[in-house]
């Protein structure tokens, strides 16, 4: 990884972010690895709203993935 200037730093703050796509996943099954922490959590988070037949929570350890679920549904209800 090349090193950066702080005015590059700086720079690249202000650039405009791409939009987050969506799309109509009707029928279809999406598997998110790590989907208990981080990235993934979220990443199931923005799936789940595109009306998928299952999101599948592919976690290292039944509990974690259990937890995630559980934090989940205190904020929005889940369709399981």
């Amino acid at each position: 990884m090349a090193k950066m200037s702080l005015l590059q730093l700086i720079h690249d703050q202000w650039k405009a972010v791409a939009p987050v796509l969506r799309t109509d996943l009707t029928g279809k099954t999406v598997i998110v690895i790590g989907a208990n922490v981080g990235i993934g959590f979220e990443a199931s988070k923005h799936f789940a709203r595109m009306n998928p037949a299952r999101v599948i929570l592919a976690c290292r350890s039944k509990n974690k993935g259990e937890e995630a679920l559980a934090s989940r549904s205190k904020t929005q209800p889940t369709r399981l």
